[in-house]
């Protein structure tokens, strides 16, 4: 908990209007020596998932029951049909055989790591999802784990950021999946160097968006930045509206700063994704519009903050470029956003995905995106679900004991309502019962119950995410059992 609250406040920043929190990230140089730098740039990783597979990728039982297809086998395939060319293949073969190499010599959690990484491009290879454009980023994925797990990298834990000297690229720790390359977080910091006004990170920006356009893959008629591990119910290969619509607006900005045509050409190709459904692109189409997913091989989670961004990146790369067809897609976004959002708030609080509350680092990002939005398009949707979340962080959550009879010599299930997400404590004639965190609606906490028959006095206390506390009491009637004959 202590680790999402913190990487959830610094997530503000990526709202670009937000004050800027410095995250820790592991910096490998190529002498193998570790350092911990403070970031004030990035934002945070996603939250954990409640089941965060840690074994080999969704698809990796699809490479044992095809082996002719290996890694090695589709490369040589590759370079033979003339897909690649011979130095690519060279090379990405090289690095596969350093991996293997490498992983030879591992042993526990390193091994565990380097290897699931190995079996994940393997899966793809038997697959034939081993494709031309996936061979760049594939095997930088491949040589960057070898040199962190077989190197002096450190055990990350969940959530972990990494860096390499050299590099811009940001990584992030998936236990069981390797580091990974962190598109939002990459995104982000291009984001936060586009508004410095040093020099020096003029020339960082440049450096990291030439390196980011690198390891861009084909898809949906584009460009697009892939992930390939199982992530929150999403099976690999996955693209993120999230990350794409934030990588738009950070390459269509840094065009108009560094006049660079090059970069805007970049962020033109990368719609695609926004204009294909899932789960090759991002785009759910609805009733009122088109959801952009945050992961598009999992058209089940509509996430509002991170359809919110998409859409911040497809208005400023529209404000920048005049683009009909941006025009167009943040108007589909539009629309179903506005149709969206009232599904989002409890009427105390915010739903992170429609269901489960929001922690309040998300509470707050939404919010900041939602003013966002209504600096940009003055839409009252978005201006008065801003300030009723804004509210929502100030005021108590109110209560309402339900259960008012009971009987002696039994454990009492004492029923309630709650307005908003809080931990909730329990208390009978004054005495502390229990106390849990709970979410809003009618809710249940148990007295373990008297032998004396008579009123007790049932207090409840709550205090929400935010720190506010509020207080209900009721008064329960304990009755003698009726006797049965």
């Amino acid at each position: 908990m202590v680790l999402r609250t913190a990487v959830l406040l610094a997530l503000l920043s990526l709202a670009l209007t937000a004050t800027a929190t410095a995250a820790p990230v592991h910096v490998l140089s190529p002498g193998g020596r570790e350092v911990v730098r403070q970031d004030r740039h990035l934002p945070p990783p996603d939250p954990r998932p409640s089941a965060l597979r840690t074994g080999p990728h969704a698809h990796a039982a699809a490479a044992r029951k095809t082996p002719r297809k290996t890694t090695g086998t589709e490369l040589l395939r590759l370079r033979d049909e003339g897909a690649i060319a011979p130095e690519l293949y060279d090379a990405a073969l090289a690095t596969w055989k350093d991996a293997r190499s490498t992983l030879r010599k591992l042993t526990g959690r390193r091994a565990v790591e380097l290897g699931n990484v190995m079996k994940a491009v393997d899966a793809l290879a038997a697959t034939g999802q081993l494709t031309p454009g996936r061979i760049p980023v594939l095997f930088e994925i491949i040589g960057r784990n070898r040199e962190w797990w077989g190197g002096n990298g450190s055990l990350l834990s969940y959530g972990a950021r990494a860096k390499f000297t050299g590099s811009r690229i940001v990584w992030q720790s998936y236990p069981g999946m390797g580091i990974q390359p962190q598109w939002l977080g990459t995104f982000g910091d291009a984001n936060a160097l586009w508004k410095s006004k040093r020099k020096s990170n003029a020339v960082a920006l440049t450096e990291l968006l030439d390196e980011v356009l690198r390891f861009a893959s084909p898809r949906a008629g584009g460009i697009a930045w892939e992930s390939f591990f199982s992530f929150s119910g999403a099976p690999p290969v996955w693209v993120s509206a999230l990350s794409q619509g934030t990588g738009i607006q950070a390459l269509a900005r840094a065009s108009q700063k560094l006049a660079r045509p090059d970069y805007l050409e970049a962020a033109t190709a990368a719609l695609g994704i926004f204009k294909a459904p899932p789960p090759e692109g991002v785009a759910l189409r609805t009733d009122g519009g088109t959801h952009y997913l945050i992961y598009s091989t999992n058209s089940k989670l509509l996430v509002l903050n991170g359809f919110l961004q998409s859409l911040i990146g497809l208005f400023d790369y529209t404000q920048i470029t005049g683009s009909a067809e941006g025009r167009a897609l943040f108007d589909a976004g539009d629309r179903a956003a506005q149709a969206e959002v009232g599904n989002y708030d409890t009427g105390a609080w915010s739903l992170y995905d429609g269901a489960k509350e929001s922690d309040l680092g998300y509470h707050q990002l939404v919010r900041q995106f939602l003013t966002n939005l209504c600096d940009r398009t003055t839409t009252a949707v978005y201006c008065d679900t801003a300030a009723a979340f804004a509210e929502d962080e100030v005021t108590p959550p109110e209560m309402r004991v339900v259960t008012r009879r009971a009987v002696t010599k039994k454990p009492v299930p004492i029923r309630f309502t709650l307005s908003k997400v809080s931990t909730v404590t329990l208390y009978v004639d004054d005495a502390r019962i229990t106390s849990a965190r709970l979410g809003h609606g009618t809710q249940t906490l148990t007295w373990p119950g008297s032998s004396k028959p008579g009123d007790r006095t049932v207090r409840i206390d709550a205090t929400d995410l935010a720190g506010n506390r509020g207080s209900a009491e009721g008064v329960i009637t304990l009755e003698r059992a009726k006797k049965t004959r």
